[in-house]
């Protein structure tokens, strides 16, 4: 699809008008100009962003409507989901990476089997959540109860919809205790590294507190370059994502 076929299918929609130019003239991306109109935002943010965009407003919709017992938030949800998009997405503009167009999207879609879980074994869920504290702890208690984990069953979920290999091998690796550094970092090594970030930033699904030495090291052990110019970078993209999302 070219530019001018794509900012005609978007401009019918007003509210992403909208979010996509908030987000073309966002801090990270405006420079010294602004954009009043589709077609040169999406010029400016590129036809891979832009899809990465309308996916992420698009899935965060879908879910702020979903109902399910109690301990699940689909706010607390689509925000974990959509910093680890982003994290996702600066780690591949900072670090030699593997498949990194498929950053924003496959660290999106991680978590998308808990959802699921979560409605249709509402109590088997509430007993996991309860238990687990954690995304490494919930992955245990899953296993133990069910036999499978809301990776395993989110990577189904991808096959299903067709999507690349390579995300669903991304979202699988969500289960890996260690985190390879060898480079390039393959796609699952990236947005398990900007789950984690995003837990110890505040932003989990599950009870946790910010842990900015923990981010740090993270960040260190990428060998990202300034780690707190970094994760302010990340806090202006995701709240700008985040309020457009909303």
């Amino acid at each position: 699809m070219s530019v001018r076929d794509l900012s005609t299918v978007i401009e019918e929609d007003v509210v992403i008008t909208g979010s996509l130019l908030s987000i073309a003239n966002s801090a990270l991306y405006c420079g010294n100009s602004r954009v009043a109109s589709v077609r040169p935002a999406i010029v400016r943010l590129g036809l891979t962003k832009t899809r990465n965009v309308l996916l992420g407003l698009t899935v965060s919709r879908c879910f702020t409507s979903l109902r399910a017992p109690g301990p699940w938030s689909s706010t607390r949800f689509n925000a974990h989901s959509l910093a680890v998009a982003t994290l996702s997405d600066l780690i591949v503009q900072s670090v030699s990476s593997e498949h990194a167009e498929w950053a924003f999207m496959a660290g999106l879609l991680h978590d998308i089997g808990l959802p699921l879980i979560a409605v249709g074994l509402p109590e088997q869920y509430r007993v996991i959540a309860m238990q687990a504290g954690s995304e490494v702890g919930i992955a245990e208690r899953e296993r133990e109860m069910l036999g499978f984990t809301h990776f395993d069953l989110g990577a189904e979920l991808l096959a299903r919809w067709n999507c690349p290999s390579i995300m669903q091998e991304a979202t699988r690796f969500g289960d890996s205790v260690e985190i390879p550094s060898v480079r390039p970092l393959n796609l699952g090594a990236v947005v398990k590294t900007a789950s984690l970030l995003a837990d110890a930033s505040g932003i989990s699904i599950f009870d946790s507190s910010e842990d900015n030495e923990l981010a740090i090291q993270l960040l260190e052990a990428l060998e990202i370059p300034a780690p707190l110019n970094f994760m302010a970078k990340f806090e202006a993209e995701f709240s700008n994502v985040k309020a457009c999302a909303a």
